[in-house]
């Protein structure tokens, strides 16, 4: 099965992806998402509702700031959650996301440019899942540090387009020996995971300024 776990649709203030076009874009490619907005999870009765009109599985998360001191030092992706969670310290998110038997994913942790994760050591036990590829990351040297880190500290990698426009669907993605959600779960939790890396032309950032000014939609 392959996932693309960190995705972002027209829920998100800086993405245009509708539901719809997500999930046929999916369904298309063979590719299942993880629809995972910044700090809301508004988008989950739509999903849902297509999930099953398309018979074509789908999993819920949401994009999680971490506060410290009034700003925000990393994010963390929720999956297969069951309820929303608002930003917080970094332990009450992970916390959070265990009691709903959630998974926690660390996401691009090195990228200084977009919300690097600041607190890796200390929550390194608490970590499920670390993505270590992104497509939306401009350095490849933040990549490859993620990579390194999850290597030392044998963390389950997983690689993501960070999506926030349909062409960037399944740009990357993970690939798990499973056919169905709850085997895919199991395989990413033991850490058999493979990943597909591609990255994203840097023309995707401004796709994000323009979404964000609502000078842009998917159409």
């Amino acid at each position: 099965m392959k996932l693309d776990m960190h995705l972002h649709s027209n829920h998100s203030v800086d993405a245009i992806s509708t539901p719809k076009t997500i999930m046929e874009t999916a369904k298309k490619l063979g590719i299942v998402v993880a629809i995972t907005d910044h700090n809301t999870v508004s988008a989950w009765p739509e999903f849902k509702k297509l999930s099953k009109e398309m018979e074509w599985p789908v999993i819920f998360g949401e994009e999680i700031k971490v506060i410290e001191k009034g700003k925000c030092v990393g994010e963390i992706v929720g999956l297969f959650m069951k309820k929303e969670i608002h930003p917080g310290p970094f332990g009450k998110i992970f916390d959070e996301l265990h009691a709903q038997n959630a998974l926690a994913m660390v996401v691009h942790p090195f990228d200084v440019f977009r919300n690097d994760f600041k607190h890796l050591n200390e929550a390194v036990n608490k970590i499920d899942l670390l993505e270590v590829f992104n497509s939306r990351t401009t350095l490849g040297s933040h990549n490859q540090k993620a990579k390194e880190f999850a290597q030392k500290h044998n963390l389950a990698q997983t690689a993501n387009s960070d999506s926030h426009s349909p062409k960037e669907i399944g740009m990357s993605y993970t690939e798990v020996k499973a056919d169905n959600l709850k085997g895919a779960r199991k395989e990413l939790t033991e850490g058999n995971t493979k990943t597909v890396e591609r990255k994203s032309p840097v023309t995707v950032h401004l796709t994000t300024q323009l979404a964000k000014m609502n000078l842009i939609k998917d159409q």
